[in-house]
């Protein structure tokens, strides 16, 4: 069942090409899945981001995985990005270059451009193991899950500083309103995307939940594999905007009649923790506020 006023795969086949829009990448076209070994669409969405994405490219272009259709989507990069994509014409199996709405909008694009049997959305700071789309594809194929989902290692400064695991029984914590579902890990069949639609745009902060949502209530079951591991650096738009995202999440929550508590709780602590450490960094002197940061995370 596809849900109203979102957009959806036949929508953005219809749309037409920006006027600036560049385009290359080798050919994807003769790429096929078969029962054993399914196709799996690797998207990255990329905005001036040169720095971080030679990394993430390689490590999808190092995949043991042998079937894979690989799709960079760039919102018309100022920093270089573009340069650094071309020099991976020849690997990457389709590149697209333009101006857009956002991530979901460039997402939307290229779920729709692709040929996979499942796809998955590696962002442009993150990278992956070597064995990671084996072992996805394999759970997949073994559980019968609509999508897997796993774990995700966090870095900072290039230092490993957490570990935000999955939920196996993810069900209550999505209907409670802070699902720990760890969307960044998530490959998922494509026709989910065919049952329910692609990503809301009216949503900028929340919009993978809210797809994850939507399709969790049109029957969507998801398969945990604590195995599967992404490593990304801490931050992302979330995060530097979280009274925005605050707002949004409860815009969700109220449009599917979802309890408020507990994302209201846990978005009130972010922001009295977060404002207590501004005073604290505030009035102590940097020495001994360095010294309590040790001891409150540990080292």
């Amino acid at each position: 069942m596809i849900v109203k006023n979102v957009p959806t795969i036949d929508d953005y086949l219809k749309k037409t090409a920006h006027l600036l829009r560049q385009i290359g990448g080798r050919s994807a076209s003769k790429r096929q899945g078969d029962p054993e070994r399914p196709l799996i669409t690797v998207i990255t969405i990329v905005w001036n981001r040169k720095e971080t994405l030679p990394q993430t490219i390689m490590s999808v272009l190092n995949q043991s995985y042998p079937n894979i259709e690989y799709i960079v989507v760039d919102g018309a990069s100022t920093d270089g990005t573009l340069e650094v994509i071309k020099k991976f014409n020849d690997k990457i199996d389709l590149w697209i270059s333009e101006p857009d709405c956002g991530t979901s909008d460039a997402f939307n694009k290229a779920v729709s451009m692709s040929k996979g049997d499942f796809i998955f959305w590696l962002s442009s700071d993150d990278w992956i193991d070597p064995d990671f789309i084996g072992m996805a594809v394999g759970s997949l194929l073994e559980s019968g899950a609509d999508f897997v989902f796993g774990d995700m290692v966090m870095y900072k400064n290039g230092d490993q500083v957490a570990i935000c695991k999955g939920e196996k029984n993810y069900a209550k914590s999505l209907i409670s309103g802070y699902p720990r579902c760890n969307f960044p890990t998530m490959v998922i069949k494509r026709e989910c995307f065919q049952r329910v639609g692609l990503m809301d745009m009216t949503y900028k902060f929340v919009a993978d939940y809210e797809w994850f949502l939507r399709l969790y209530l049109n029957g969507g079951n998801g398969f945990y594999n604590s195995s599967l591991m992404i490593h990304r650096g801490v931050g992302g738009i979330g995060e530097s905007y979280l009274v925005q995202s605050m707002k949004e999440h409860l815009r969700l929550l109220r449009q599917y009649g979802l309890p408020k508590t507990k994302a209201m709780a846990t978005y009130l602590y972010y922001l009295v923790r977060r404002g207590a450490g501004h005073l604290v960094k505030l009035f102590l002197p940097a020495v001994i506020y360095k010294k309590l940061r040790r001891v409150v995370h540990g080292g």
